[in-house]
């Protein structure tokens, strides 16, 4: 491969924004299977507190989640495209009185307004079941079976934050109102009735996708990119989507098909140790960068993530994104901008040089920078992995770097990231390149721990 150079929003407060996303949320309902149609409505007045239940949002379609199947008190609770997963199973627990403990079936813990707070806004989160009030909550009817969630300490609602149709959006309390986003349907669980595919919306479909290069309208233009559909692809098996960035003057054809380090470096190796377990994208930037103006790379991903998922079957917890030089700069401006919908991002000597729109949310990430690159200099690959230092909650260290001239690598850990957002750097005796040169492999002299190590960062997350 050559080496070219290179908060959370707030709730709304009326219903102002009802007629501004109803078109939105529309779409998105209707381009979902995963919405919970034809399930049995269940009142306040009949739960069951023997059965585990999907609690599916009326306005998104999208089931109450364990984000990323935590188990530690204060884990985020979110939405997700509804999977049956036991992070999205929930069991009523009577605390008398007409209040009730909502139980997850993964951690054992219960939902939780964080700090007993009585503010619109509050986290929702999980934790230890102590019985307080600020772990009750009644259920109030609304029409069509749906019911909200009052929580007995602040007499206020369960809601998506902001009506978010958006996979990972912020689950709060918010002041009862009645809003679709405060509306949920509880559908039994128990015994796989009403299961859903256990993927996105092309799980179950005749793929209307194939191998090859392919083009989109994105945000008025023409894109294009290259998708690799693993062989004897099964509609029913959700896979990995890894999405691939090309460099400053790199093609996706490059990036395809590994460039002048051949075929053991299509998609950054990622093809190789993916063995048939990941649909690859290798998409194609203005100018062969990723100059990323008013935000349109992000568009153009937001894109081809809708059209590839329509008709392939994918796993929407498992979205991954990599790339190297201005590619690993549009690996970052993803973590900081789609931290909610992509599981972890890998930047090999990248910068801010595609913007950084949010950046204050948590993502997995792996960061890989040479010692000696006089392009991208290694002390903004250092500050980029900062960023997710701190919004990982890790413990802020100084990493040791390998020796120059030693043609080595060291890999760091960090140590007390939230569970299911590690971070990890690499640093290595080389220039603006991909890895360290030890002249002992075939493949350019670029030695293999690269995509062997991208890999098992991707693939520790289910």
């Amino acid at each position: 491969m050559k080496a070219l150079d290179e908060a959370r929003p707030a709730s709304p407060r009326r219903r102002r924004w009802r007629s501004g996303l109803a078109a939105a949320a529309a779409a998105v309902m209707a381009a979902s299977t995963l919405v919970a149609v034809n399930a049995t409505p269940v009142a306040a007045a009949t739960v069951d507190t023997n059965a585990w239940y999907a609690l599916v949002n009326r306005n998104s379609g999208k089931a109450l989640d364990l984000y990323a199947s935590a188990t530690n008190d204060g884990a985020r609770i979110s939405q997700w495209t509804r999977n049956n997963g036991t992070n999205q199973q929930w069991q009523f627990v009577d605390s008398g009185g007409g209040f009730y403990r909502i139980k997850s079936r993964h951690s054992g813990k219960v939902l939780d307004v964080s700090g007993f707070s009585t503010a619109d806004g509050g986290a929702i989160v999980q934790w230890a079941d102590l019985n307080g009030t600020n772990q009750q909550f009644r259920l109030a009817d609304s029409d069509g079976g749906y019911v909200r969630l009052i929580n007995r300490n602040s007499n206020k609602a369960v809601e998506v934050q902001g009506a978010s149709t958006a996979d990972g959006g912020n689950v709060v309390q918010y002041a009862d109102w009645g809003g679709t986003n405060q509306q949920w349907q509880l559908v039994p669980v128990d015994g796989g009735s009403n299961p859903p595919p256990s993927g996105g919306s092309g799980c179950g479909k005749a793929p209307t996708l194939a191998s090859g290069t392919h083009t989109i309208q994105s945000n008025g233009k023409s894109r294009t990119f290259i998708l690799r559909v693993p062989a004897n692809y099964n509609n029913s098996n959700p896979y990995r989507l890894i999405f691939a960035f090309h460099w400053r003057g790199g093609t996706m054809q490059e990036i395809s098909s590994g460039g002048t380090s051949g075929t053991p470096w299509s998609y950054y190796g990622q093809q190789e140790q993916s063995n048939n377990s990941a649909i690859l994208v290798a998409p194609q930037g203005f100018g062969n960068g990723w100059g990323n103006s008013g935000g349109e790379d992000i568009t153009f991903v937001d894109d081809m993530i809708r059209r590839i998922e329509s008709s392939l079957c994918v796993n929407p917890r498992q979205r991954f994104a990599l790339g190297f030089s201005w590619g690993g700069g549009m690996s970052y401006a993803i973590a900081c901008a789609r931290a909610t919908v992509f599981r972890a991002v890998a930047v090999i000597s990248g910068g801010q040089i595609s913007g950084c729109s949010g950046g204050t949310q948590p993502i997995a990430y792996f960061g890989l920078h040479g010692i000696s690159d006089n392009v991208l200099n290694i002390s903004g690959g250092r500050a980029l992995r900062d960023t997710f230092v701190r919004n990982n909650g890790c413990a802020a260290q100084n990493p040791p770097e390998p020796a120059g001239g030693s043609r080595t690598h060291i890999t760091t850990a960090y140590s007390g990231c939230r569970a299911g957002y590690p971070v990890q750097w690499a640093a290595y005796d080389n220039g603006h390149m991909p890895g360290p040169v030890d002249g002992t492999y075939a493949e350019s002299g670029i030695t293999t721990w690269t995509k062997g190590e991208i890999w098992r960062f991707f693939a520790q997350f289910s």
